[in-house]
């Protein structure tokens, strides 16, 4: 049996979510031979030579740089992996896109849904595979929510509720790195974890038609960053100036969805919840059944059933293992749990599997160009405080 062709990796950005991808292309081959090539990690650039080398470093890459278009245009990387701050995504995934590279990018896909048509028109002018990093609806649990609900078996889908609740902002001292800036995030928890929920909902029940937004800012000032761009979830990872400046983003945004189909939604999101760590999951309720997942618990998938006799009815624990999509590889016994790390493991396969086939990849640019345009919607819709209609970008292929 001949080994295919490897893919020859370059990446933007060393940092906290570096790690995790590289962890993941560290074992995609393992995960999926014969099927799936090796991955070559080429290069990896960040804002300075000494970041990037001391993360080649760390991570085993075998070079570090100082300029992110010695990737974008080298002659020796197939695939630009961008795990970079959300306001630098278009101008790096667009560079990449016009030089021949295929494209693999964090989300949210960019800091609003102009700068993303943007990078999905550019992608597919290219004709590059390109993925948006979406963990959570490769997941196995998301994965069979979906085929039963294909399957019909919860019926037709009436509502929707998810929420992704974390307190690693609730300290005030923690100082404004980028996350927390308007101009370099888009928006706050709406684009950081809200888009997770949003391609979710989109992708077990269908395009949202209209929303109807509140957002809250509960701490209003912060001590000014000095900030390279690195992730930051504590207050004592990231140095502060001492200078107390105002935060123009959301912490918190309830929002109520509309979708296409005539079901009806809410997402809540915040990263000044109390107690609450990575506390995300789903709801889906049809007229014949019903369907819950939570992160917590999150190699299970709860099922409920309003065929099942009555005196019985209720959800049934389904736990998740080798019948399920994207498990499979992993264990041959249920229950024997899969973690955050096989999130990225899973979308990486799925994503080397499209270019090693040279076919379409999903999530694509596409769908985080969806995501975006609902966060935009939101955002406007808080301000002028109505039901705003999502306005999508016409003349593209549908996601």
């Amino acid at each position: 049996m001949s080994e295919a062709k490897a893919i020859r990796l370059g990446m933007v950005g060393s940092g906290y979510v570096a790690k995790a991808h590289t962890l993941a292309y560290n074992n995609v081959y393992t995960l999926g031979w014969p099927e799936l090539p090796r991955v070559e990690k080429r290069r990896i650039a960040d804002v300075s030579e000494e970041l990037a080398v001391r993360g080649a470093q760390r991570l085993g890459w075998s070079e570090g740089v100082g300029d992110w278009r010695r990737v974008t245009r080298a002659e020796d990387v197939d695939l630009v992996d961008i795990v970079t701050p959300n306001d630098t995504h278009a101008e790096i995934a667009i560079d990449a896109a016009q030089h021949g590279k295929h494209l693999f990018c964090e989300k949210p896909l960019a800091v609003d849904a102009a700068s993303a048509l943007a990078m999905v028109e550019a992608a597919q002018k290219a004709g590059v595979v390109n993925q948006v990093c979406f963990t959570y609806r490769s997941w196995p649990g998301v994965q069979l929510a979906r085929k039963l609900i294909e399957d019909g078996r919860i019926g037709r889908v009436k509502h929707f509720r998810a929420y992704f609740l974390q307190d690693y902002a609730l300290d005030a001292s923690m100082p404004l790195v980028w996350r927390l800036q308007r101009s370099r995030a888009g928006a706050g928890k709406l684009a950081d974890g809200g888009s997770h929920l949003l391609d979710i909902a989109r992708y077990l029940v269908g395009d949202v038609d209209r929303v109807f937004a509140r957002l809250k800012t509960f701490i209003t000032e912060r001590p000014a960053a000095v900030d390279l761009g690195e992730a930051v979830f504590r207050a004592d990872d990231a140095q502060s100036t001492g200078q107390l400046v105002p935060v123009d983003i959301e912490d918190h945004a309830d929002v109520l969805l509309e979708f296409d189909g005539g079901a009806v939604g809410v997402i809540q999101t915040s990263w000044v919840a109390s107690g609450h760590k990575l506390d995300l999951g789903f709801e889906v309720g049809g007229d014949r059944g019903a369907l819950r997942l939570s992160w917590q618990r999150s190699n299970e998938l709860e099922y409920y059933s309003a065929d099942d006799d009555r005196e019985t009815q209720g959800f049934r624990t389904i736990v998740l293992g080798p019948p399920h999509p994207g498990a499979a590889p992993f264990w041959s016994v249920a229950g024997q749990q899969l973690g955050m790390n096989d999130a990225f493991l899973i979308a990486v396969g799925d994503l080397v599997r499209a270019v090693a086939q040279e076919r379409p990849a999903k999530p694509d640019f596409l769908d985080g160009l969806r995501a975006c345009e609902i966060v935009d919607a939101a955002l406007r819709s808080a301000e002028e405080e109505r039901w705003i209609a999502v306005e999508r970008a016409a003349s593209l292929q549908p996601a």
